[in-house]
């Protein structure tokens, strides 16, 4: 397999331009993997969708994976540059939410091919795979990023990297419970679940006070 050009320099015309190949390649090479399913469907069938080679392919794209979740790949320093001009004296799980938005926003710009993406990835260990490992490296990230804003202590960390991956997980419950209904509002749900998880965490904290007094 030929190894991919090297990327050329952020921000640059070229690389807005690849950019811009790639999410046209990718819009029609994820048809057929749509349509079929991710292990029916092989890069020569990718190349032909999109109207390319075999060896153009392999210019913007290493694996089938990225096909489907480069654009995941790039969205994470986007959530965090909105993370980090919220106020810095908010909650960060209310940060985290306003955040969110930007995802939202990419998401339902196209509703129909984002929930069809999303039971794809959620439905195939390969890809969920990947997008698995993607948001790890967005934990990490806002893990960084929470860290900055809270008090000095011995806590912070963990309290930051507990933030961090509990978001991500309601982040991730959210889409999934979006993409799998069909018609329901993805802000709404998004919503819900970090209501859910504010409550969840208020409650935690009882038991914890109740070690403390039987002590």
């Amino acid at each position: 397999m030929k190894e991919k050009e090297p990327s050329p320099a952020p921000g640059s015309l070229q690389e807005r331009k690849q950019r811009l190949v790639r999410a046209n390649i990718a819009e029609l090479a994820v048809v057929p993997l749509i349509e079929h399913g991710f292990d029916a469907v092989t890069i020569d069938d990718l190349a032909k969708a999109a109207g390319i080679s075999k060896r153009t392919f392999f210019r913007y794209f290493a694996t089938k994976e990225e096909v489907v979740t480069w654009e995941f790949d790039e969205t994470g320093t986007a959530l965090l540059t909105a993370f980090r001009l919220r106020p810095r004296d908010e909650q960060p799980l209310v940060s985290l939410r306003f955040a969110m938005d930007l995802l939202i926003d990419r998401l339902t710009s196209d509703p129909e091919r984002a929930r069809a993406l999303m039971r794809l990835i959620h439905r195939t260990p390969a890809l969920r795979g990947h997008f698995l490992v993607t948001q790890d490296h967005w934990r990490e990230q806002f893990t960084s990023a929470i860290a900055e804003r809270l008090p000095g202590g011995p806590r912070t960390p963990m309290l930051a990297r507990l933030t961090a991956t509990v978001s991500m997980g309601a982040v991730d419950a959210a889409i999934m419970a979006w993409a799998e209904s069909g018609d329901r509002d993805i802000g709404t749900v998004v919503d819900e679940a970090f209501e859910a998880l504010a409550a969840v965490v208020k409650a935690a904290t009882h038991p914890a006070q109740g070690r403390k007094r039987s002590r």
